[in-house]
């Protein structure tokens, strides 16, 4: 009985030590994840596991090629964001080697490439892509060329019993290296909007740390401002882009401004999360991060362009020199409510429409410039006139040239042709010349006023019509003279109440004329024996339809529009005819050679012509010009 009782305590005893050497099984949240890998015979360690593991739900891969499985951890804690993830050294001698001892860090691109790598594998990988990433995994994280040379062992012992892996490592390690992060959104306009096409075009391309286009992103797509989003996409083509339609409103006033804001989400992060476990022997695990997203903006703006039109036109087509130049602005298509500023340049004289068509602003000459200024109204209208700094200084004609100010949004009109008649003038310098003449004839004395207009450069108006100019007078006496010298016997006399001795009205002095031969002659013409003085008187007036009448008045009685006519003088009698004295007869001479003759022909008896019974004698008149030769002016 002891012996069978010591028999069955020492099997017992063998049962629970035989029991504490077998490994406990791995516990749901880290051992292999089904089907995401394979068991591969290894060298030197038999039948292992290569593939994916699974960690707190997340699914993970190992690190530390020389550190014990994960199913031999006790806790799992997850590393600080930013911790180095320092790489493995050496082999394994007697037992398992501390998790990240002796390597250098894995440097930021390795980082990137796992994160990548353990992002895009997803979380439910096949059986050759879990072998993939692992492979992946250990090759950034061997920390010296003894662990290198044991992965490349057991790589080539997974390839040879599943030849696939091979080429889903090389397609993913290809990968890695093109589309790792850090990203960037480069966003490039195919197509501005401008004011002619407010749509416009912008290409974005989510791109790696490499430089290359990442495919199938998930992309939104933003507008603000003034900007609207036309033809939106959500994702990333197969090279990495993808376009956005967009459009601008029109400016107003002000510029119209709008920004695009692209992001791109769910790409992955910088580095992967890394699980440490407990005991320091364990393998740690390293899982995809969380998604990042990256953004970028661009922005249009359409600034209003205003190419205002600006015509002009002098206030007064026909002015009198010395009277203000005024020049009047009308802007349209301006900016509404900026101010503008700008200056007209008067031209001038030139004595004729010809000689202005000629010149140009470059060699004409210049009479002044003035300034002026105003503000566009709500539709970009304004008008406004020159100050009347300027005077016209003469006779001739005058143009305007106006130049606009360049203002913001505002692009000034070209120079306007040469000349615009609408803003060219005529400015006059009248005045009226007569000269009072007369001559004597039998019995008595003939008078008769001329005048001619000065001051006038031209008929022709610019704009349009032509100078009327319309002369009427009078001549006026006798008046008895004063006494004194014959020079100043008509002086100082009333002409108010003075005879009309004859006139002339409605006399056109521009019919057939040119503005150089403003003058007529034989004006009120009177043939008088009335002895006196007498004087003549002139209105001219000059019209066109742009201004009130210009009147010359040249007033009567100036000296040099005066003459004196004195009392014709009686003239001596004519002397009688003698009577005629018969001629004593001629006495024939004898012809040597008598001839025939033929009879003569009876001479008549001459008649006297006795006197006119009534007739009187002539008259001589005297006539005195106060200041013979020098002619009147009037004004």
């Amino acid at each position: 009985m002891r012996r069978l009782l010591a028999l069955t305590l020492a099997l017992a005893g063998l049962i629970v030590v035989l029991a504490g050497a077998v490994p406990a099984r791995a516990r749901p949240q880290d051992g292999p994840l089904e089907q995401a890998g394979h068991l591969v015979v290894m060298p030197g360690t038999g039948r292992d596991w290569y593939g994916a593991y699974h960690v707190g739900g997340r699914t993970a891969y190992c690190a530390d090629l020389m550190s014990a499985p994960p199913r031999q951890a006790t806790a799992w804690r997850e590393a600080p964001s930013g911790a180095p993830l320092i790489r493995q050294s050496g082999l394994a001698r007697q037992s398992a080697l501390p998790h990240g001892r002796g390597g250098a860090p894995v440097p930021a691109r390795g980082m990137a490439e796992l994160a990548w790598a353990l992002t895009v594998t997803g979380e439910s990988p096949g059986a050759d892509t879990g072998v993939a990433v692992e492979h992946f995994v250990r090759l950034r994280t061997v920390g010296d060329e003894p662990q290198r040379r044991r992965e490349a062992a057991r790589w080539a012992a997974v390839v040879a019993a599943h030849p696939a892996t091979r080429q889903a490592f090389a397609a993913l390690d290809a990968d890695a290296r093109r589309f790792a992060g850090p990203y960037r959104i480069d966003l490039a306009w195919l197509r501005r909007p401008t004011l002619e096409d407010p749509s416009g075009e912008v290409e974005v391309t989510v791109r790696s740390a490499a430089g290359h286009g990442v495919p199938e992103v998930t992309v939104d797509v933003q507008a603000d401002g003034s900007m609207s989003v036309r033809g939106r996409r959500s994702t990333t083509g197969a090279d990495g882009t993808l376009r956005v339609q967009v459009r601008l409103a029109a400016p107003g006033a002000s510029p119209a401004s709008g920004t695009l804001t692209v992001t791109a989400a769910g790409l992955p992060g910088a580095r992967p999360r890394v699980f440490v476990p407990t005991p320091a022997t364990v393998q740690r695990l390293l899982a995809a991060p969380a998604p990042v997203s990256v953004s970028a903006t661009v922005s249009a703006t359409l600034e209003p362009r205003f190419s205002p039109t600006v015509t002009t036109r002098t206030r007064d087509p026909l002015a009198l020199a010395g009277e203000p130049a005024v020049d009047i602005i009308t802007v349209t298509g301006g900016r509404p409510g900026a101010e503008f500023r700008g200056d007209s340049t008067l031209y001038g004289p030139f004595a004729t429409l010809d000689a202005l068509s000629a010149a140009s602003a470059e060699d004409a000459p210049v009479v002044g410039r003035a300034a002026f200024r105003g503000r566009y109204d709500a539709h970009g209208r304004a008008a406004v006139s020159t100050d009347d700094g300027l005077t016209y200084p003469g006779p001739g004609y005058y143009t305007w040239v106006e130049t606009l100010e360049e203002a913001r949004f505002v692009a000034p009109p070209p120079p306007p042709e040469w000349p615009q008649l609408a803003e060219t003038s005529l400015a006059l310098a009248p005045s009226v010349s007569t000269h009072l003449s007369a001559t004597n004839t039998d019995g008595g004395a003939v008078l008769s006023d001329s005048l001619r207009v000065t001051g006038v450069p031209g008929l022709e108006v610019p704009g349009g019509g032509r100078l009327s100019i319309v002369a009427q007078g009078r001549l006026l006496g006798p008046l008895a003279p004063r006494d004194g010298s014959a020079e100043s016997k008509c002086d100082g006399l009333d002409w108010s109440r003075a005879p009309v001795a004859a006139r002339y009205a409605d006399l056109d002095l521009t019919g057939g004329r040119a503005a150089d031969a403003l003058a007529a002659e034989g004006l009120a013409a009177a043939a008088t024996t009335l002895p006196g003085c007498y004087t003549a008187d002139a209105v001219v007036s000059i019209s066109h339809g742009s201004r009130p009448p210009v009147i010359l008045t040249h007033e009567p009685g100036h000296p040099s529009q005066t003459v004196l006519v004195h009392a014709p003088e009686p003239s001596p009698e004519p002397s009688p005819s003698p009577e005629a004295t018969p001629s004593p007869e001629a006495t024939p001479s004898p012809s040597p050679t008598p001839e025939p003759t033929p009879p003569a022909a009876p001479t008549p008896t001459p008649t006297a012509v006795p006197p006119a019974p009534h007739s009187r004698p002539t008259a001589s008149v005297r006539i005195s010009q106060t200041t013979p030769g020098l002619p009147s002016t009037g004004a």
